[in-house]
């Protein structure tokens, strides 16, 4: 099956990928078509998230709803992570395992493009568990 992910480089660039396989977070490197059909693959050391997405053009008029609400994923816990470059996400994380190589965080609004999102531990300055 076919998944839609953009990946955010550590560098700052980004890329439109799909990956035909299952993702774990165990992978150190991680094989990727771009959107011309290359094959490549990617050292997740270089990547700071990748982004598991409805569509790759999403929807730029709809703003995603940033708090939790009846509909948000239920299970899990809601953290906080900032990058170096001083992004930020929000969502919920089921396990914040040590030595894996990242964590999964769902995002508040199930209606988002994002579906999930892979932050790549060595990447991210901050994780704070919010509740």
């Amino acid at each position: 099956m076919r998944q839609n992910i953009v990946l955010r480089l550590r560098d700052g660039a980004m890329e439109k990928c799909s990956i035909y396989s299952h993702f774990s977070a165990a992978y150190r490197k991680l094989k990727v078509l771009d959107t011309v059909g290359n094959l490549k693959t990617v050292d997740l050391q270089d990547v700071k998230a990748i982004f598991f997405v409805r569509e790759h053009e999403g929807n730029p008029g709809y703003r995603p709803n940033p708090e939790f609400t009846e509909n948000s994923p239920k299970a899990g816990k809601v953290v906080r992570v900032t990058f170096p470059d001083g992004e930020v996400l929000r969502g919920k994380v089921l396990n914040l395992a040590e030595g894996s190589s990242g964590f999964f965080l769902f995002p508040p609004d199930p209606l988002d493009n994002n579906l999930k999102i892979f932050v790549v531990r060595s990447s991210s300055t901050r994780v704070e568990v919010e509740s």
